[in-house]
């Protein structure tokens, strides 16, 4: 079954409507009871997961990795560089919120709002460790 479930086929599965009539992938569904489908997609799963990932290991501040590849000779055959934004925190979520809403307000240019979402960012963390202090 591993060979059928191409990418298209697995894309037609995944809008499965039971109308199976008239389904691209009732060839692949007719010649298996669904409790093998499912061990067939779990295992698949599990095989992708268990593969390396290109931010596997990083550090929580990492915003680019780079894989490069080598041939048996250990020529370099090729690269490719991944790129990710870090999540923002709570605090600097509040802060671009409320410091957008002043500058649309006043009409501030875009580097009066990002010193204000600063400054704000600043002070929740501020106040966020005093109340830790606190407790």
């Amino acid at each position: 079954m591993k060979e059928e479930l191409t990418n298209e086929m697995l894309e037609v599965m995944k809008k499965c409507s039971f109308n199976c009539a008239l389904c691209d992938a009732n060839g692949v569904c007719d010649k298996y009871d669904w409790q093998d489908t499912i061990q067939t997609l779990a295992t698949a799963l599990l095989e992708e997961r268990a593969k390396p990932k290109a931010w596997d290991g990083a550090p929580d501040d990492a915003t680019q990795a780079q894989i490069e590849w080598y041939n048996e000779n250990d020529d370099f055959t090729g690269e490719i560089t991944y790129t990710r934004e870090l999540p923002k925190s709570r605090a600097r979520q509040i802060a671009g919120e409320e410091g957008h809403g002043l500058a649309e307000k006043y009409g501030w240019n875009a580097a009066a709002k990002e010193f204000v979402t600063n400054v704000m960012e600043s002070a929740l963390n501020k106040y966020a460790e005093e109340l830790k202090g606190k407790e």
